[in-house]
């Protein structure tokens, strides 16, 4: 089964120029957006962002080349897999010394969809290499701008 990014950023998940200042503000952030929009159980949310940071004290997923992060994890108690984004023509946080990380995907999943857990990141990441498609989305005004973007460059 291929799940289409479109299809796990659920209506509300998308945030445009949020005034989060670092790692640990955008993932808390972008998991309470998929609490909001009904995608994640609040009694999951802790637990997801736990094993966001987990996995990301493992190996980073920042790509400060492209400006792009992409945290994911596998997480018990969710059926399918999810995505929240959130983007801005600057920086939505720094890494290092000062490297702005301007587009964040998190995505979780459920752990018993290993392989389309990993052709979604995979498909995520081909979406992302287009610089002209990056450009794009860090100067959209509105998340539902965003959301059509992603679905037309599929």
């Amino acid at each position: 089964m291929v799940i289409r990014v479109s299809d796990a950023l659920a209506a509300g998940s998308v945030m445009v120029r949020p005034e989060w200042d670092s790692f640990a503000a955008t993932v808390s952030g972008l998991v309470e957006r998929l609490v909001s929009s009904d995608s994640l159980p609040s009694h999951l949310a802790a637990e997801a962002v736990r094993r966001i940071h987990e996995r990301e004290a493992v190996a980073a997923t920042a790509m400060v080349d492209i400006g792009v992060s992409i945290p994911h994890a596998r997480l018990d108690g969710i059926s399918g897999i999810m995505a929240a984004m959130a983007v801005s023509p600057r920086a939505v946080y720094q890494v290092g010394d000062g490297m702005p990380i301007s587009i964040v995907v998190l995505v979780l999943s459920s752990p018993t969809l290993v392989g389309e857990h990993l052709n979604f990141l995979a498909s995520l990441s081909m979406l992302l290499q287009s610089a002209r498609f990056r450009q794009r989305v860090r100067n959209a005004a509105t998340a539902e701008e965003v959301q059509q973007m992603v679905r037309s460059n599929e």
